[in-house]
């Protein structure tokens, strides 16, 4: 079968009540048509109605131009046939978009303006805005997460952006916390925190420290397992969502512990609304042709059956 590439990452919501999804919308890239889309989440998507709207920025003038810096010399648009990773950001008027070819940028639903773009290459899988609008991105080839100074865009030099770079080994995931005033992020070795300072010349991160779990039966003491942290995505109850070599955990930002949650292991995205967990499980390296809702029934499809319970999910207590 021809597999559409799925890259789940998030949902726009307004709902009145908890079990409520009459009105609920989903976010997801298409690597496929190298799009991001918003679905209905109670059509089927294989019907043109469920498709609410849709972007992608290969098509703006905009991205006609020239990255500066970019060791290839290629256009932006180039570099936007990959999406890896979306959030609904700004009171959900506007998209966080992520493309593993090199792109980060924020589009402004309304109208599919680009705000601005930035580049941090090596594979990005992540990307989260900070509280004064600034951007942090995580690429996993890379090994580091990228501080952006978006005060700082200019338009006219897409790719010349200033930016703050910081080691992470296999860096995958990052979330704000807005309670702890906190940067998370995941990656080789566990949970890591950072200490944003926001400067209008010179934003930063600071090191604070990195969780993770402590090998057994060496002789190394407090030597920390290579776990492999991929997706990192709050609950709904505060605490952070963490795919890693053995499935699924949890980390509590107030222990800073993390807690095995389920089995299902090789999941490429993972997330959560009012309580529900949304996920895909690949059926192709990391494609597949629709997401999974455990414990739900409904009808996001793209040419495959309906979605259910998952072997091996337990529910988050």
């Amino acid at each position: 079968i021809t597999l559409t590439t799925l890259l789940i990452v998030s949902s726009i919501m307004n709902i009145q009540a908890q079990n409520n999804l009459s009105d609920c919308k989903i976010v997801v890239g298409n690597q496929r048509t190298s799009e991001w889309v918003i679905y209905d989440f109670n059509k089927d998507w294989r019907k043109p109605e469920a498709k609410l709207w849709s972007f992608n920025p290969k098509l703006d003038p905009i991205m006609q131009q020239p990255c500066v810096n970019d060791p290839e010399n290629r256009k932006c648009d180039d570099l936007w046939l990959a999406p890896s990773d979306v959030k609904v950001v700004l009171d959900k008027t506007h998209l966080l978009c992520v493309d593993s070819l090199g792109g980060v940028l924020l589009v402004r639903i309304k109208d599919k303006k680009i705000i601005w773009h930035v580049y941090p290459r090596s594979n990005p899988h992540s990307a989260e805005l900070l509280p004064d609008g600034n951007v942090v991105t995580a690429s996993s080839e890379g090994h580091y997460l990228k501080l952006f100074n978006i005060r700082k865009f200019d338009p006219k030099q897409p790719g010349a952006t200033p930016f703050s770079q910081y080691l992470l080994q296999g860096a995958h995931g990052v979330v704000w916390d807005k309670k702890r005033q906190c940067l998370w992020s995941s990656g080789d070795f566990g949970v890591t925190k950072w200490r944003y300072i926001s400067d209008a010349e010179n934003p930063r991160l600071e090191y604070v420290d990195t969780y993770g779990i402590i090998k057994k039966d060496t002789i190394f003491r407090d030597a920390y397992e290579l776990i492999y942290g991929h997706d990192l995505f709050p609950t709904h109850d505060g605490k952070l969502f963490l795919t890693y070599n053995r499935g699924i955990s949890i980390f509590d930002p107030e222990t800073c512990k993390i807690t095995h949650y389920s089995d299902l292991k090789a999941l490429k995205r993972l997330n959560s609304f009012n309580g529900k967990i949304m996920m895909l499980k690949p059926q192709e390296r990391w494609w597949a042709e629709n997401p999974h809702f455990p414990g739900l029934h409904g009808s996001c499809l793209l040419g495959s059956t309906q979605h259910g319970p998952l072997p091996g999910q337990h529910r988050h207590p």
